[in-house]
């Protein structure tokens, strides 16, 4: 950041702070912050010399929309970067750091809805079926995409899955989800089952994570994500010719699969961890496709 004006550095370092201490965003929130509002800093720097962040009007943001439209930035990115602005201009006029904030009238651009590649019911019951529960990596294997489905965690999360955290008596894992928020997930019984037997491998005896990590590693215990995602394509690829298929493609089967069954969608906002109701509104609308 040291290629910015002092201050405009001083304001993105406090900002940062702020959403990493008091937030307790995760850290790859705060480089997608910092990314976005470098890259602002340097076209407001280049627009104007020693322009300050402090001393922007409307017509500056307006014309950083047409440059990132005229660059062919997505409409997706151009509202992260939009969001990402009006987050730091919120931040600023909260803290009496300027008197008024010129983002109030400006808005985010609609980004049309993607509706997220998922397994049918049937897909998945074969998916099940695949992993070898005579050996131990086949029950690993299940257990792992038992989870996914049953569960709806993210990869992220799953990989630091502790065995405290688990209760076989009610069902429940106590997942620490991002920006280190908690919530409990619920157990299905083929989960349950698979789990248990999982728990009960020699192998797992001495270890604090669910999912030890494959390699002798002094900077993590647990498996690594890359791993886990290969170990979950493997097995799609057996069910599915649909390459854009991923690991968090068993969140939104899960997701998908509930609300067929006339889940509440509030419900399944807690059990997936969504800040908002418009994120968990993306499968209702793959309802109406249908």
């Amino acid at each position: 950041m040291s290629k910015l004006d002092h201050k405009n550095n001083e304001i993105i370092t406090e900002f940062l702070n702020y959403q990493k201490i008091i937030r307790k965003l995760s850290e790859n929130s705060i480089k997608s912050y910092k990314a976005d509002l470098m890259q602002f800093g340097h076209f407001v720097e280049k627009y104007e010399n020693s322009l300050l962040f402090t001393k922007l009007n409307k017509t500056i943001f307006r014309n950083y929309l047409i440059h990132l439209d005229k660059n062919k930035y997505s409409s997706k990115t151009i509202a992260r970067k939009i969001a990402s602005l009006k987050s730091i201009y919120k931040y600023l006029y909260k803290n009496k750091i300027i008197a008024k904030n010129p983002l109030d009238t400006i808005k985010i651009p609609k980004v049309p809805k993607r509706l997220p590649h998922l397994l049918s019911k049937k897909q998945i019951m074969k998916l099940m079926s695949i992993p070898d529960i005579n050996t131990p990596i086949g029950i690993r294997d299940l257990t792992i995409l038992e989870l996914f489905y049953s569960t709806g965690v993210r990869i992220s999360e799953l990989v630091k899955i502790e065995k405290t955290k688990i209760n076989l008596d009610n069902n429940t894992i106590h997942i620490l989800g991002k920006g280190n928020k908690d919530r409990i997930v619920i157990l299905g019984d083929r989960a349950k089952n698979v789990l248990n037997k999982y728990l009960h491998l020699k192998s797992n005896l001495i270890n604090k994570y669910l999912f030890p990590s494959l390699i002798k590693n002094k900077y993590s215990k647990h498996i690594g994500i890359r791993t886990v995602y290969n170990i979950v394509i493997k097995y799609l690829r057996m069910v599915s010719d649909d390459e854009k298929l991923s690991p968090h493609s068993l969140r939104h089967s899960f997701a998908t699969h509930l609300i067929e069954n006339g889940a509440d969608i509030i419900a399944v906002k807690d059990l997936l961890g969504h800040d908002s109701l418009s994120s968990t509104q993306v499968y209702t609308h793959i309802q109406k496709e249908k």
